[in-house]
């Protein structure tokens, strides 16, 4: 067994945080694995990993081992499982599996996807569910407000999505109850719309921004948050919602944002997610540049 095999074996490890689970992914016996992980750990003179009952924990050598061979290893990948199975493998397609919800999908992603000329399948759906089917392998990435913590995958920053405040114009407050101060006590028993019933966000502008907990009358509650952007627009109430699904309606003047949040309230941070092995992949790399933060 060579070396770059070693290296392979340990890689897969520092990712699942198993040895069983690596040695899975490897196509290995865990015995077979933990012996060449003991051969490394020979070579490179200290433990990689600090073994317990719940799995492994890289050592600060191992993170260290991990950086310098990771991203090499990756690019090479497809030759390498080539070379096992006898013949040079033929390169993966190039159609994204992506996964997201379907109105940043629509508002983001798709203007991307246009200017990259980039094959994709969209799959909607829970972030955490998305995230899951990144690591079993059944998307390439996940685009959502939450990051992953698990040590397989990778969590890449994108470009934050701004806030704002919008109501219908038939139902503004007057230009004199558009301060912070006075428009919470003015927006208190309005009815008011949004994408769920926890709030995390409405709650979170009303006590920092507005300066008291929510008091608005929650009239409609849909998951989609065009749907919400719609109900504002219809008149149903007042909304805390994405910039990018009120764009065109707040140009078109059918919402108004009542108040300016881009000093108060910061942008919602969003992540890609996929296995630490795509980020070299071209198809995985075009996305994120063309979604990355704009300096």
């Amino acid at each position: 067994m060579s070396r770059p095999d070693w290296l392979r074996t340990f890689v897969a490890v520092y990712r699942a945080g198993s040895v069983t689970e690596g040695a899975r992914r490897r196509n290995l016996s865990q015995p077979a694995a933990s012996q060449q992980l003991a051969g490394l750990e020979r070579v490179v003179g200290r433990p990689l990993f600090v073994r317990g009952a719940e799995g492994v924990v890289p050592t600060a050598r191992g993170r260290e081992l991990y950086g310098e061979v990771s991203e090499a290893l990756d690019r090479l990948e497809s030759v390498l499982e080539g070379l096992d199975g006898g013949r040079l493998a033929e390169r993966r397609g190039a159609v994204l599996r992506l996964g997201a919800v379907a109105e940043y999908v629509a508002a983001v992603v798709v203007p991307a996807l246009a200017a990259l000329a980039l094959p994709a399948r969209a799959r909607f759906g829970p972030e955490a569910e998305l995230i899951e089917e990144v690591a079993a392998g059944e998307l390439d990435v996940a685009l959502s407000a939450v990051p992953s913590a698990r040590r397989a995958l990778a969590s890449v920053p994108v470009a934050p999505q701004p806030y704002v405040l919008v109501g219908p114009p038939a139902l503004l407050p007057p230009a004199r109850q558009r301060t912070p101060g006075r428009l919470g006590a003015w927006l208190a028993g309005r009815p008011w719309v949004a994408y769920s019933v926890e709030l995390p966000m409405t709650r979170r502008m009303w006590q920092t921004v507005l300066g008291r907990g929510f008091g608005g009358e929650l009239r409609l509650v849909a998951a989609d948050r065009r749907v919400v952007a719609d109900a504002v627009r219809a008149g149903i109430g007042f909304s805390l919602l994405p910039r990018y699904v009120c764009e065109e309606p707040m140009g078109r003047g059918e919402m108004v944002e009542i108040l300016e949040l881009s000093a108060s309230l910061p942008a919602e941070p969003w992540f890609a997610t996929c296995r630490q092995e795509d980020l070299v992949r071209t198809e995985v790399e075009a996305l994120l540049r063309a979604l990355a933060p704009r300096a």
